[in-house]
């Protein structure tokens, strides 16, 4: 996508020249802005061993316990496991985790990325649970959003309910405004 400044149309009378500098001025304020501003924030868990409880229905991954002191341009709750936009955005988003199963045994669990708390087409992933080691994920994800849609990780097991343990997660996103 290619963006170009262009200025409105001069006023007819001189008085008004200096109103009209002062707003094309901000316009161009605003362009650079836009062209060159990007946003980024996070979450992670410091400390390994944090619990959740799945079943087949997608939950929200709230085993963070800190949120990057980076924050800026989107809001961040580990807590709620949300990243909130603040500005028309597109990003890029990486996750990463060491995730195990409680109880053994063999299974599937399904990661994906939800907007507003619809599935984003084609960001599931399967994780294949055998025995009761920790198994490595990471992905990532492109798309573009409206100021205050909220992204979340969500989980799920193909069948029946369990317990996992996360030793390491991270979620990073960047975005970059699109409201030039």
């Amino acid at each position: 996508m290619r963006l170009e400044y262009m200025p409105l149309p001069p006023p007819q009378n001189i008085e008004a020249y200096p109103v009209y500098i002062n707003n094309e001025l901000q316009r161009i304020a605003r362009f650079i802005g836009g062209i060159s501003e990007v946003h980024e924030t996070g979450m992670f868990l410091a400390t390994s061993g944090a619990t959740m409880a799945l079943s087949t229905t997608p939950t929200t991954i709230t085993a963070y316990d800190t949120v990057r002191v980076d924050e800026e341009g989107m809001t961040a709750s580990h807590s709620a496991g949300t990243i909130t936009f603040l500005s028309d955005s597109k990003y890029t988003l990486t996750f990463s985790a060491n995730i195990k199963r409680h109880g053994g045994g063999s299974s599937a669990a399904i990661i994906g990325v939800f907007l507003d708390g619809t599935l984003i087409s084609g960001t599931h992933h399967t994780l294949d649970f055998n025995g009761s080691s920790y198994i490595p994920i990471s992905f990532s994800s492109n798309g573009a959003v409206n100021a205050g849609q909220v992204i979340t990780v969500k989980m799920s097991l193909a069948s029946g309910t369990t317990d996992v343990t996360f030793d390491t997660i991270d979620l990073n996103v960047t975005g970059k405004a699109i409201d030039v």
